[in-house]
């Protein structure tokens, strides 16, 4: 599993991060600042891929599948993933993840974790309150 040392995950995701959404949602902001990230691949199974967790807690597949991801003015979710393929994360680019109906709220401090299973999984824990 890939390990990213705990000085960069301040940086890739600061203080204020996370931020409250309508519906108890949850804005999620990470500034890439370790190198470019090329978007090569987008699974037909995204779903499959990707492991939530708050507080320990496992967020539904169903929750995730309404899931926003923003970068460079563009929106991408389940149906039009594969159109991110090609793009590049700059270093200094920033991406929100957007995901509704989580029941949080701003001023709550909660443990985000998320596992992209690929071949070499890549596991992020970070303990933020929500702004």
């Amino acid at each position: 599993m890939s390990y990213i040392p705990k000085y960069i995950l301040k940086r890739m995701f600061p203080n204020d991060c996370c931020k409250s959404v309508e519906n108890g949602g949850v804005e999620i902001s990470m500034v890439n600042v370790i190198s470019p990230i090329s978007i090569d691949e987008v699974p037909d199974n995204v779903l499959d891929y990707i492991e939530v967790k708050i507080d320990g807690n496992e967020v539904s597949k169903d929750k995730i599948a309404k899931a926003k991801i923003l970068f460079e003015d563009e929106e991408y979710n389940l149906a039009n993933a594969k159109n991110a393929l090609g793009k590049t994360i700059p270093v200094g680019g920033t991406l929100k993840i957007i995901v509704p109906d989580l029941g949080l709220n701003a001023g709550e401090e909660h443990e985000f974790e998320i596992t992209i299973k690929t071949n070499n999984p890549i596991n992020i824990k970070v303990a933020r309150t929500i702004q």
